[in-house]
């Protein structure tokens, strides 16, 4: 009993440093943000292997808004035959509460057909915890609900209700150099076996006001996967490692 009562002084205790020093040193983001990355791999000879990977982002603020866009596609050939066929699109919104809490909504597509998805869309609510928010560091906490319309290749339909968890953090070095992890987790109340993990994992070190070097690491995990056209699952974990030079404004 004692150890119980411990722990969640010493947690009530690390949450008011953290919204401390949030408020001693809250950064103001700008108004509009803008990023775009891009990796194209060619391989000839003894093997073909081309890979082409593109990602965007546009951000807009308007107080107490915060608008979101994302876009992003991986996509492969191996020796001339198709091995990679990744999509994703997102739009959310964000109204802030009070200095470090805000609701978000979204909307999310993707169509990965080599884990077997023809198509996905989900349409969620939740809240945001901004537990730091300084020059250096940027730790948020997010949960909610979202439905999900999913569509496989062989043509068969399944809706369903999923809670939502996710945390981000970004820690910056210098200007435009930063590490940045997320991880968000999408268990199906439907379906108890069912549930979905991403994750990210991003460097970036700049090479002008305006261009940089960027490397990501994304796991995509289903328990709980797809069938293949002889019925059996497909692989649980796809993993996503690239490289490629990032644009920012």
């Amino acid at each position: 009993m004692r150890h119980s009562h411990l722990m969640t002084l010493m947690s009530l205790a690390l949450c008011g440093l953290a919204v401390r020093a949030a408020a001693q040193d809250a950064k103001k983001p700008p108004p509009t943000e803008f990023n775009a990355d891009f990796g194209f791999v060619n391989v000839s000879g003894n093997t073909s292997v081309t890979t082409l990977n593109a990602n965007e982002r546009f951000i807009r603020r308007v107080a107490p808004w915060e608008f979101k866009q994302d876009l992003g596609s991986v996509y492969g050939k191996t020796n001339g035959t198709e091995s990679s066929n990744l999509w994703r699109a997102s739009l959310r919104a964000d109204y802030s509460l009070a200095a470090h809490w805000a609701l978000y909504a979204l909307t999310a597509f993707d169509r990965d057909k080599f884990a077997g998805i023809d198509s996905r869309f989900a349409e969620g609510l939740g809240v945001v915890a901004k537990l730091i928010a300084t020059n250096i560091n940027e730790l948020n906490l997010e949960g909610g609900l979202q439905v999900t319309q999913q569509r496989d290749l062989e043509g068969v339909n399944d809706n369903f209700t999923s809670a939502r968890a996710a945390t981000s953090w970004k820690h910056t070095f210098l200007p435009r150099a930063y590490f940045f992890q997320s991880v968000e987790a999408l268990p199906n109340l439907n379906e108890s076996k069912d549930l979905r993990v991403n994750t990210e994992t991003a460097l970036v070190a700049p090479l002008s006001s305006h261009i940089g070097v960027k490397l990501s690491y994304v796991v995509r995990f289903d328990n709980l996967p797809a069938l293949n056209a002889a019925g059996i699952p497909l692989e649980k974990t796809d993993r996503i490692l690239s490289s490629g030079v990032q644009i920012s404004f």
